[in-house]
């Protein structure tokens, strides 16, 4: 590997990743709303969640979810065509390893932004389908079968991009792949860091939030109501439907 292809790769994909198409979708279809910060009431609580991300997610609670489906989509395809692009012109090199990592910082932070971007989750799993699809769709699969069965939300939510990880490093073994996987996560999850603290403030104040009102706040509601009588937690903790505190914690 020699430098120039890789400060090419850094580059191109640090300034594709920092396309805000949360911003773009925002502008076409609600010209003039504010975008940047949303509040949702926390039941069983005084305080609201926060979210400061500017991201799919964001523009799902205001545009709704097609339009925050076809967000992830194009936030995905950022990393997706970097890597594709390096992979085609050195395909023995990492330098689509390095354009990926660089798509999902710029995604967290944009250049064209001030830096204020969202957190990268589309992106990474953009950039882990060119990595190794078949362990998406793997780590994707168990994620969904444990956090079911565990009722727990944020594990069918977060887990599959932790257990790229550990399938990377026993179906290939290669250093580069692993590095970017662990990068991947570590770039993650620092992002998370802002929504993660509040996480732990409700917990710690007795007012988490029920699985199905979490649900509710990252737009699984539906999905999550109908796979939830399959988890193997005592049926009290997931009752009500609607939301209320979860009596478990």
């Amino acid at each position: 590997m020699t430098v120039w292809p890789a400060v090419l790769a850094a580059l191109v994909g640090y300034l594709v990743g920092s396309l805000s198409f949360a911003r773009i979708v925002m502008r076409i279809r609600a010209p003039g709303r504010d975008y940047r910060k949303l509040h949702r009431d926390v039941p069983g609580s005084e305080s609201d969640f926060e979210g400061k991300s500017v991201s799919a997610n964001s523009v799902r609670e205001q545009l709704g979810s097609r339009e925050g489906c076809l967000t992830a989509l194009l936030d995905a395809f950022k990393a997706v065509a970097v890597a594709l692009v390096f992979l085609a012109w050195q395909p023995d090199e990492p330098y689509y390893l390095i354009a990926a990592t660089a798509a999902i910082v710029g995604h967290i932070y944009p250049i064209y932004h001030r830096f204020e971007g969202g957190m990268g989750l589309s992106t990474v799993y953009g950039a882990f389908l060119v990595v190794d699809w078949l362990g998406v769709v793997v780590t994707t699969v168990v994620s969904i079968v444990v956090g079911i069965l565990a009722g727990r939300v944020l594990v069918l939510r977060w887990s599959g991009v932790v257990l790229m990880i550990p399938w990377i490093w026993w179906t290939t073994g290669d250093p580069w792949q692993i590095g970017f996987a662990v990068v991947a996560n570590a770039l993650y999850w620092t992002a998370m860091i802002p929504e993660l603290r509040q996480y732990f403030q409700f917990k710690s104040e007795g007012t988490l939030p029920g699985e199905q009102d979490i649900a509710e706040l990252l737009g699984m509601g539906s999905f999550w109501r109908k796979v939830s009588r399959y988890s193997l937690r005592p049926s009290a903790s997931r009752s009500g439907g609607g939301g209320g505190r979860d009596t478990s914690q």
